[in-house]
């Protein structure tokens, strides 16, 4: 009983006084899959003419999410475009390879903030968010269940200049979060969803809207595969090129 009442203490202060840096340090810190093989279905949706677009990717991903290679399946247009990131400290590298010209086009920083094959996801949003890039604030909640985290964006590249999401206490998960543009103005509203598996919460649907634009894009991850054996050598901009070796 006595050691009952001490847990309950002890989680009521820390979740009074936790900073909103401490926050995101706890999320950045929270135990992930080291590789992951998924299929996924994007589906794009102009709300304004009511038309819907499907495409299917394959990917691969290792290191907490930092080490990716993925190929769209579908549409027949898209098929074979390969895209690649690299996380480091030093930088960042992204690079997408279109069958149709023959060539792979490096992504630098200036070209981060556009659309990631007609999604409402841009190559930034593709990238794991650096903890020391944001300045952190705990807004006041209405939910004694959740955390809403200010993040306020110091990177003058960013296409973004603050985001605010809404974050479950018992788990730290990410169930909500607005995106505002450089100019303060609301940009893209989005949700997600988590399975557990393996011991770990993991991202099974993203759903953004770009609010400026009136279009979504939902992504499901499914077939998940996690925590199996992936070479470095994948990871590699010659890979781009062959689709047919890793996609059944």
């Amino acid at each position: 009983m006595i050691k009952l009442i001490l847990i309950i203490f002890c989680s009521f202060i820390f979740s009074t006084n936790i900073t909103g840096y401490e926050l995101a340090k706890m999320i950045d810190e929270k135990k992930q899959p080291q590789s992951s093989k998924s299929q996924i279905t994007m589906k794009l949706i102009d709300l304004d003419k009511g038309r819907e677009k499907t495409k299917e990717m394959y990917s691969i991903s290792k290191d907490d999410g930092n080490k990716m290679l993925m190929f769209f399946k579908t549409p027949k247009r898209d098929k074979g475009v390969g895209f690649l990131k690299i996380e480091a400290l030093d930088t960042d590298k992204l690079s997408l390879f279109i069958p149709k010209l023959k060539k792979i086009r490096r992504i630098s920083s200036n070209n981060q903030s556009d659309s990631f094959m007609g999604s409402d996801l841009s190559f930034e949003d593709m990238l794991s968010r650096n903890l020391d890039e944001f300045e952190y604030t705990l807004l006041e909640s209405d939910d004694e269940n959740i955390y809403i985290l200010q993040s306020d964006c110091k990177d003058v590249d960013s296409e973004y200049s603050r985001h605010i999401s809404w974050i479950t206490k018992e788990n730290l998960l990410i169930k909500k979060e607005k995106s505002y543009d450089i100019k303060g103005k609301l940009l893209k509203l989005k949700f997600f969803e988590q399975i557990y598996k393996n011991n770990y919460h993991i991202v099974s649907k993203i759903d953004v809207t770009n609010l400026q634009n009136n279009h979504q894009t939902i992504l499901e991850i499914n077939n998940l595969e996690i925590d199996t054996n992936i070479d470095d050598d994948v990871f590699q901009e010659k890979n781009l090129k062959r689709y047919d070796k890793f996609v059944q």
